[in-house]
Parts: C-alpha cells; structure tokens; sequence
C-alpha cells in the first residue's frame, strides 16, 4: 500500500482514539488522502460520550483503564503519527498486556500492522478490537472493511460498513466506503447513489470522484466520466493521482472529439 496513504491511515487513528486527544489539535470531522490505485480508508466522528470540550463525559470504563495503559496508547499513536508503525507496535502491545480489554489499543495495533503490510496481524487485531469491544466500536468495523476491500472482499467488507455506519451515523463519508465495496461487486447503480450522497455530505471528498469516474466508464458515458475527472482535480490538483488521471483524461477527451 501507498505510504502517503498509510500516514494518513494512522493518523486516523489518533481522531477515534479518546484517550489521547486532550489537548491535540485534531479535525472532528475527517481527513483524506489518495493514491494511483487504492482508496482511503475513511475514520469515523468518536461517539458523544467520548469526546472532549467543556462539559464532556468521562466514561466509567475509561476511568478504569491503568494510567500506563493510557500513556503507552498515546506514545503508540505518536509513533504512529511519525510514520513508525513498528515503533508504534512496542507501545500498543504494552497497552493491551497492561489492559486486555482495551479495543482502542488493538484497534491502533491493526493500523500499524497494515501500515507494514501484516494482512493477517491487522485482521486479527481489528477482530480483537471488535470482540472486545462487544462489537460496538465503529472504527474497526471500517478498518477490516479497508483491509478487506484492497484485498478485493468486496462480499465481506459490505456488511462491516454497514454495521459501522449502524454504530456511528455522523460519519458521512461512510457512503463512500460503501459506494467502493458495492463498485467491486459490481452494482454500479448502488455504488452511483452511495457516492453522490457522500459528495452532498462531505464535497471535498475528492476519492468520490474517482469512483464515480469508474462507474462511468464501465456504462461507456464519457462525458459523465470526463466532469468526474475534471472534478477530482479540481479537489485535488497536486495530489498523488494527478498524472494517471489527467493521462485518463486526455484519452477521454481524444474518445469524445475523434469523429
């Protein structure tokens, strides 16, 4: 996988991990980023009881995590943030033998494990948070659907986003998550709908483009496929796919003018 897209992937952790926000400077909403060939994976708002600001509520469980827990979490989400993932790993493995019920903790120790490329450690990690978390954490729900939509389990990963949508319906830009499985498995209508919805909900989601580029070629509506390209551009003029895309884009415009 792409490294920018992988920095990026870690430092999604840090937005859904409660413990280790105070303080930080940190977008509430989302961030993005893309490469040639993959998508992002997309991380979702944390849930009301666990963000911070005046007034927030400090969970019961959260009160009850060690202290070393807690620091050996934020230290891993540091490394993690620095583009050290097995840096990180030393941290997190720390934080779950200190607290084996920390499912932020495994989840962390799933990104780092995609980050280097581990597809069997990040499963199991991304499960590992899932269980222990009583199946009620979004974020990794979204992780184990990335892991699983770039190894094209499409199948699999669709009712992972539907069940993470489920638990966190603020995050918008799940629509896209499931416009991307719902492409691979060839349901290009669903997929048209699902991305639109994602560009209403979050217009600088510069990927949606790219899919709905994608959908449009397959139905062979250049004209569509072109306003789409010119679209991510637009969002993303110097971002990691511009040269594969203005290439495609020229090629269109060639289809669209040659008589």
């Amino acid at each position: 996988m792409n490294r920018r897209l992988l920095a990026w992937l870690s430092f999604g952790a840090l937005q859904f991990c409660p413990l280790t926000v105070r303080g930080q400077q940190i977008n509430p909403r989302m961030s993005q980023r893309t490469n040639v060939n993959e998508q992002p994976i997309l991380v979702p708002d944390p849930p009301p009881d666990v963000r911070r600001g005046p007034g927030a509520v400090v969970s019961i469980r959260e009160l009850g995590i060690p202290d070393g827990a807690k620091q050996a979490l934020k230290k891993g989400l540091e490394r993690l943030g620095k583009d050290d993932p097995a840096g990180s790993l030393v941290y997190l493995q720390r934080a779950v033998s200190e607290f084996s019920g920390f499912y932020e903790a495994y989840y962390a120790m799933g990104v780092a494990h995609l980050c280097l490329k581990h597809h069997e450690e990040a499963e199991r990690a991304f499960q590992q948070s899932i269980d222990n978390s009583g199946g009620h954490y979004a974020a990794p729900h979204f992780g184990m659907a990335f892991l699983f939509c770039d190894q094209q389990k499409y199948a699999e990963a669709e009712p992972l986003i539907l069940k993470g949508m489920e638990l966190s319906p603020g995050f918008s830009a799940g629509y896209f998550t499931l416009a991307w499985a719902q492409f691979g498995l060839g349901r290009l209508d669903d997929a048209e709908k699902n991305a639109r919805e994602a560009i209403v909900r979050v217009p600088a989601l510069a990927p949606a483009h790219l899919l709905l580029a994608k959908v449009y070629d397959h139905r062979s509506d250049y004209s569509a496929e072109l306003a789409e390209l010119d679209a991510y551009l637009r969002l993303e003029p110097n971002g990691a796919a511009r040269e594969k895309v203005q290439l495609h884009r020229e090629s269109i415009v060639k289809r669209l003018t040659t008589p």
